[in-house]
């Protein structure tokens, strides 16, 4: 991730995170939280894009962008997605781009800071679940400051609160995503990009990683129900429904829902 600049640019690499989970989050190492030269200032409301460089797309993927409050987070770190790309990210080609891994190919993946989120400092991550190679989890980084928007919007409903769920993890924590596939996050959130394969996309009904979870989002309960993480960065948030499984199922919420189908 080029941009927001994250942190450690100067140790940064293209690498997934550990298979055990020890460097998440952040591809936590020595300097990990080295702060970038210029502030990252985004606007609540206003276009912006995540910017990734490289060539090694593994045939695409799923990705999410999260926030937490916690300016060093650890595992002990609530995120919160604002934004779910299922399929075709960070790029929808079969396997992978031609180049090195510094690269550029332009690659950009769009979103804002919606309603609902206050103004203030966060962490903001961008975390990749690929398609095609080995079953990892790639995750950047970066320093944030939000702003209020420059007109206030106005005033929403109780019925159309942002949903701001827990960041997905998978493949570091003992549940193991399938190959060849591009995953429907269990929680995706209200703001969700599909670019799927119709004849590469998951049974509804099926789990989204096989195993135990040992840290995550979601964690198991005695109903094996995922259960959501809690956070104070939300003004309002509304509840979601969700089909049983270990790791997280397919969300029922009939905005997703609608999404998908499109």
């Amino acid at each position: 991730m080029t941009s927001p600049e994250p942190y450690g640019k100067d140790t940064l690499n293209n690498s997934p995170l550990a298979a055990d989970g020890s460097d998440f989050p952040c591809k936590l190492r020595q300097g990990s939280f080295q702060a970038p030269l210029h502030e990252n200032y985004y606007h609540i409301g206003e276009n912006q894009t995540i910017r990734l460089l490289g060539s090694a797309t593994h045939g695409g993927g799923s990705c999410q962008i999260s926030l937490t409050t916690d300016l060093e987070p650890s595992k002990d770190s609530k995120w919160n997605v604002i934004k779910s790309f299922e399929g075709g990210c960070p790029s929808d080609v079969s396997w992978n781009l031609n180049g090195l891994s510094t690269t550029d190919h332009d690659l950009e993946l769009p979103f804002s800071i919606p309603e609902g989120i206050r103004p203030g400092k966060y962490t903001l991550a961008w975390t990749w679940f690929n398609k095609i190679g080995n079953r990892e989890m790639y995750m950047n980084c970066a320093p944030i400051t939000v702003a209020k928007a420059p007109l206030d919007p106005p005033s929403r409903n109780m019925a159309d609160a942002q949903v701001f769920p827990p960041m997905f993890v998978a493949n570091i924590n003992g549940c193991m995503t399938t190959e060849g596939v591009d995953i429907s996050f269990p929680e995706p959130g209200n703001f969700v990009e599909p670019k799927r394969q119709a004849e590469k996309w998951p049974e509804e009904s099926g789990p989204v990683c096989v195993g135990f979870p040992r840290f995550g989002g979601f964690v198991a309960s005695e109903s094996t129900r995922p259960v959501m993480a809690t956070a104070p960065i939300l003004k309002t948030s509304s509840v979601l429904t969700s089909k049983c499984c270990k790791c997280g199922c397919h969300s029922s919420h009939p905005t997703v829902a609608a999404q998908r189908r499109k």
